[in-house]
């Protein structure tokens, strides 16, 4: 197999994964959260707000058999009146707790699963305030970090990035799955035919997949170029058009510092110059500074030469409790080489579409142009 189709193959079951994840998640429906395998090492099942039935509830108590949780934005929680638990001296827990609740009205003592499930339903309501709760209660809603998966790789935000893919309210209730001999069972168990036969029909999908799909396929609200006037031209050139810096804002983990100089309107990807530039050496893809109509420069301190991986779960570490970790360098080059190119489209208005282009453009590693053509043929069968 070439190695863009290895690519294409790779993508294409990502978008499989969630478009069936996302489908049951809308529904209603129950579905399986695993993680990355290097983090929490944990498998949730889902369910969202608006589908906890007394018989979602029973299942995840019955067969998931941990602790039953409901993630919520922090908007959510604070229209709810929903504060965050205390941490006591030696807490270790990156969880954002808040105090467990129950339904002040509808339920009974709080703990059947019909009383939960009234109270996880409340909680999507828009019209339900802080009086509609009590506390302490039965329920455990934890608050999610605002910016997703791409601000902490926990099972808390990938319900938030299911809530605002499916459009439905930031409210979703999980349950970690332990197996017979009472531990968390291994995502990875989750990714063949398991010998699970009571979730043998739940879609399921992985926290890596739910990021990836977000910084691949949708379009980028964190990273912004912006114009940078105190930029020193190259005495190679006359002074350009204007100077773009990447401010990544939540993407800073999986992107290198770039900067696009624009030297004239009429940009090709026969003229389009990229280059890379680490303490003591650089590379660049041929175009010279002298003749090219736009320049994409990247600053690295790792390994500048590096292989784009062919598996998705080896583009970074996503077993830090906070953010991102250790993403690949050639991972960075590559998403820093997209967001170039999407800048430049709007730039442009889409008159110069450097991603339409991908086959005509001179890269520094082959390997990014197999990747990102891949990527572009995922996304044409949208």
């Amino acid at each position: 197999m070439e190695l863009s189709e290895k690519y294409i193959s790779e993508l294409f079951s990502i978008k499989e994964r969630l478009k069936k994840s996302l489908q049951a998640f809308k529904n209603g429906e129950l579905i399986l959260v695993g993680d990355d395998g290097l983090r929490e090492n944990e498998v949730d099942l889902v369910f969202h707000a608006k589908g906890s039935t007394p018989q979602n509830v029973n299942f995840a108590i019955t067969h998931a058999k941990g602790l039953l949780c409901v993630s919520l934005s922090h908007d959510i929680a604070n229209r709810l009146g929903i504060g965050t638990a205390p941490n006591l001296p030696g807490g270790i827990s990156h969880t954002n707790f808040t105090l467990s609740v129950d339904a002040k009205h509808g339920i009974t003592s709080g703990i059947s699963a019909k009383d939960r499930a009234h109270t996880i339903s409340l909680m999507a309501d828009p019209q339900a305030t802080i009086q509609d709760f009590i506390s302490p209660g039965h329920v455990f809603p934890l608050r999610a970090m605002n910016g997703g998966l791409l601000a902490r790789a926990g099972h808390t935000e990938a319900l938030y990035e299911l809530c605002r893919m499916t459009n439905l309210p930031y409210a979703a209730a999980m349950c970690e799955v332990l197996g017979e001999n009472g531990e968390a069972i291994n995502p990875n168990l989750f990714t063949c035919d398991h010998k699970y036969p009571v979730f043998k029909n739940i879609p399921f999908i992985s926290t890596v997949d739910i990021l990836w799909n977000r910084i691949l396929f949708e379009n980028s609200n964190e990273s912004v170029f912006e114009k940078n006037e105190e930029f020193i031209p190259s005495n190679l050139r006359e002074k350009p058009i204007a100077v773009y810096l990447l401010n990544p804002k939540l993407e800073k983990s999986i992107t290198l510092t770039t900067i696009v100089t624009i030297y004239n309107q009429n940009i090709t990807p026969e003229t389009t110059r990229i280059s890379i530039t680490n303490t003591a050496q650089s590379w660049d893809n041929s175009v010279s500074l002298s003749n090219c109509s736009v320049s994409i420069s990247m600053f690295s301190t790792g390994n500048c030469l590096e292989k784009i991986p062919t598996c998705i779960n080896d583009f970074c570490d996503m077993s830090a409790k906070e953010g991102l970790n250790n993403t690949k360098t050639s991972v960075k080059r590559v998403l820093s080489l997209l967001r170039s190119f999407q800048f430049i489209n709007e730039l442009t208005k889409n008159k110069f579409n450097l991603i339409q282009n991908i086959n005509k453009l001179n890269f520094i590693v082959e390997e990014d142009k197999s990747f990102l053509a891949a990527l572009l043929k995922c996304n044409e069968n949208d």
